[in-house]
């Protein structure tokens, strides 16, 4: 993490250069204003409507289910009884112990929550609570609601010590749009600073826009690991750059892809867009584990090409995809070690769409299904 924030500090002055990024400015609102509560958010009007209609009309139970602390459920209510219902999310900053941070996550999971008009009694709660325990071991850091409900597609990003790859899936018929990499073969061993920089601006240039990408934490370093401290290293600076520079390009963020239009209020902070996948995940789901080794993944994908045609059998538990002639093609003219680099990228994104975006629940029993036999 400290490489991590070192690179970020140094590519974001040499990127500004290149014009790759724009950096965001940050306002501070003055204290002198009239309200002194001032609740910073994107929600829609309609969404801002929903919630303050939801913590006006909701009786204890229900706000339960919105993960709101019992304690901050009475002020909720005592607030109400002496100043009558919310109108507008600045003043439910007035109730006593309820901070920002708190009020953006009750919002979230209102406007996430499928079924407002049912109270769930305590199995679905616990049940519930089990699900939030199962999608943080996922996904890190935790995906933004919104994110989820509005996305469109998403990037897998694989990094290896021989290459990268990427996969974008659509959610619309889940469907493969775009699929390639980039060989480290050709490259020299030893490499300076601004060879990677240059590399990886030209990755990036290669990489498709999206409204998320996702990587694979990486393993530890142990003594099954292979791969050099060295090349490990490196790995961990090319994935820090990686992270900026999805974060910040104004192509690969959505949030940043106005900040050009003078009409459009710049935004008061760059929204996270990256993130990583719990390591051996797509492993599991695609059974390319034996162990703690992963095996050959190409048998496994050429089945997953397959799958997607209506008169074969779905042998995989995950959702089919839609993949052109063309880049099953291009899949086939590869020799096996890019084959398999393609692979993990497509399996990885497969993973995120299934585990965190569709819920799938064959994908879902699979992969934790395995989990709790390797625990025994």
């Amino acid at each position: 993490m400290h490489l991590q924030c070192l690179l970020q500090k140094t590519f974001i002055t040499n990127l500004t250069k290149l014009n790759i990024i724009r950096v965001v400015k940050y306002s501070v609102s003055s204290s002198n204003d009239a309200n002194s509560f001032y609740f910073k958010s994107n929600f829609s009007k309609e969404e801002q409507t929903k919630i303050l209609n939801t913590l006006n009309d909701s009786n204890t139970n229900h706000l339960s289910r919105f993960r709101v602390p019992k304690n901050r459920i009475k002020n909720i209510h005592s607030w109400k009884n002496k100043k009558g219902p919310f109108r507008s999310l600045h003043e439910v900053l007035e109730v006593d112990g309820l901070g920002e941070k708190l009020l953006h996550r009750i919002c979230q999971d209102i406007i996430n929550e499928k079924c407002d008009n049912n109270i769930l009694d305590s199995t679905e709660l616990t049940k519930n609570n089990s699900k939030n325990k199962r999608q943080k071991q996922i996904i890190t850091p935790p995906i933004n609601g919104q994110i989820l409900n509005k996305l469109t597609s998403a990037v897998g990003v694989h990094l290896s010590p021989i290459g990268i790859s990427w996969a974008k899936l659509s959610q619309e018929q889940n469907k493969l749009v775009n699929w390639n990499f980039d060989s480290f073969n050709n490259l020299p061993k030893k490499m300076m600073p601004n060879d990677n920089f240059d590399m990886v601006i030209n990755i990036i240039r290669k990489i498709p826009s999206s409204d998320v990408y996702i990587f694979e934490t990486s393993p530890s370093m142990g003594p099954q690991n292979q791969t050099s401290a060295s090349a490990y290293s490196q790995q961990l600076e090319l994935s820090a750059m990686l992270f900026t520079l999805l974060n910040t390009s104004v192509h690969h963020n959505v949030t940043l892809r106005n900040v050009n239009d003078t009409n459009t209020p710049s935004p008061t902070s760059i929204e996270n867009r990256v993130f990583y996948l719990k390591s051996r995940l797509s492993a599991r789901l695609f059974s390319t584990l034996v162990g703690q080794e992963k095996v050959a993944a190409v048998t496994t994908i050429n089945e997953l090409l397959n799958d997607n045609v209506e008169t074969s059998e779905a042998s995989l538990p995950c959702t089919k995809i839609m993949v052109e002639q063309q880049l099953k093609a291009a899949f086939d003219s590869q020799t096996p070690v890019n084959k398999e680099l393609l692979g993990q990228a497509l399996m990885l994104v497969i993973t995120f769409m299934d585990l965190c975006v569709y819920k799938n629940p064959a994908a879902l029993d699979a992969v934790f299904s395995v989990s709790k036999k390797n625990k025994k």
